[in-house]
């Protein structure tokens, strides 16, 4: 490294380090946008893009389809946070409790994400996730696989859709209409 010659060189020359995203940064992101502050947008920091960000940007998802994998990155952001510690009751003013509510939410959570590995498979929920959790690189994920990242993109997108089958699903069915009694017309209550 060069020796800077003034204060003021040394300066520009650590807030340009600081303030922009390195080369090393920005081909381990699908996309990083600068600061904006104007009548369109307002930016103060740099935004990086994830992939699934950009597969919905991209129009390879739909709202739907992202709203669910959003919802399946909470679930997981929720298991894998989840520590011991956090289950032990507290007592305050009196009152212990608390912690067998957080431990029924984490297992209603794991099951849930349990019965969706299942029904989408062992291959589409390991994409799913490298995607929507860990937003390892398609390049990372081709090797893992030994496939083309653009291959494994689609497939990631198929998984993604899978996923939001299987997500939402159970809330999206419509509520069976209840069955008429012997010798009860259509329609009567």
């Amino acid at each position: 490294m060069r020796l800077l010659r003034s204060r003021a060189q040394a300066l520009a020359h650590r807030a340009g380090d600081v303030s922009t995203p390195t080369a090393h940064r920005a081909q381990h992101v699908e996309g990083i946008e600068a600061p904006a502050v104007d009548a369109r947008a307002f930016r103060q920091g740099w935004r990086i893009t994830s992939r699934l960000d950009a597969l919905h940007r991209d129009g390879k998802l739909t709202a739907g389809e992202w709203q669910a994998a959003v919802e399946y990155r909470a679930a997981w952001c929720r298991v894998l946070s989840a520590s011991p510690r956090s289950f032990a009751p507290m007592r305050v003013s009196g009152f212990a409790g608390g912690g067998a509510d957080r431990l029924a939410t984490l297992t209603d959570t794991i099951t849930r994400l349990r019965a969706v590995e299942a029904h989408i498979g062992a291959t589409a929920a390991i994409l799913a996730y490298w995607c929507i959790v860990a937003d390892q690189s398609w390049a990372a994920t081709g090797r893992k696989l030994q496939r083309n990242p653009e291959t494994v993109r689609d497939w990631t997108t198929d998984a993604i859709r899978l996923l939001a089958r299987a997500w939402s699903g159970a809330r999206r069915r419509p509520r069976a209409k209840p069955a008429a009694c012997a010798g009860q017309r259509p329609g009567a209550v």
